[in-house]
């Protein structure tokens, strides 16, 4: 019920800035100046993923309270089980996110001037930022499903979401990139800056024991258990006997 009602709450405030934001701008510039904040925000909500999926998967343990069943543990059973989340309903799947930017993009609606001026871009970069937040676990979804709807697809070939040849990186053992799952653009340059080496450098001289970079070993060892599973299954199966051919029919 609290993941519903979050879903709606955001839904009615997303449309209400959408209401103010059409009916303030009035010059060119200003929706210029709206396009570079659509922009920069999606390039945002990019950086944001990528330093929360990081974080689900490599500071804490499943046993914290809340955040550990709700947070922590469906990011690093993902590894093991990647079609899991294309199970998830639509509830499922956006309510967490909606949970937790709903009080930020309240307090933005209600400080939200009523003219042209900075305070109203930042009001609405915070609005669109939620808005690329909330969507990012359904790029996420869409990039592990079989059958993604059709504007979905359309989408991953324009490389305006995250594709799923392009998050496979992320999925291959040791699960130590490509952490960026909005649509994934923001990779390349975290990847070559080294951005979360340095946050796991950080971390571990600062404060250790919140660090487990040992569930990126535990990923391989069940993928592997998982692989190997599968493999001898499929060599216990019988192969279809070969037709006989009766002796003296040549």
């Amino acid at each position: 019920m609290v993941e519903i009602a979050s879903i709606v709450a955001v839904l009615g405030l997303l449309l209400a800035f959408a209401v103010r934001i059409v009916t303030t701008i009035e010059s060119g510039r200003g929706w210029l100046t709206l396009a570079a904040t659509v922009a920069v925000s999606y390039l945002a909500s990019d950086v944001i993923s990528g330093v929360v999926h990081w974080a689900g998967d490599t500071i804490g343990n499943e046993d914290v309270p809340f955040l550990g069943p709700n947070f922590i543990r469906p990011f690093r059973q993902h590894h093991v089980d990647q079609k899991d989340i294309s199970r998830h309903d639509f509830i499922e799947t956006n309510g967490n996110n909606c949970i937790v930017i709903l009080a930020p993009l309240a307090v933005a609606f209600l400080l939200m001037p009523s003219e042209q001026t900075v305070g109203f871009f930042a009001a609405t970069f915070v609005a669109l930022l939620a808005l690329f937040v909330v969507m990012t676990n359904q790029f996420h979804k869409w990039a592990h499903s079989d059958t993604p709807p059709g504007a979905a697809r359309l989408l991953q070939r324009c490389r305006l979401i995250l594709t799923p040849r392009h998050h496979d990186k992320h999925h291959t053992i040791p699960h130590d990139r490509h952490y960026c799952i909005t649509v994934g653009w923001m990779n390349p340059m975290l990847n070559h800056l080294r951005f979360f080496r340095t946050l796991e450098w950080t971390i571990a001289r600062v404060w250790p024991a919140v660090l487990h970079l040992e569930e990126r070993k535990r990923y391989a060892a069940e993928l592997l258990a998982r692989a190997q599973e599968e493999a001898a299954r499929a060599a216990a199966i019988p192969s279809a006997a070969a037709p006989s051919v009766p002796s003296g029919s040549i």
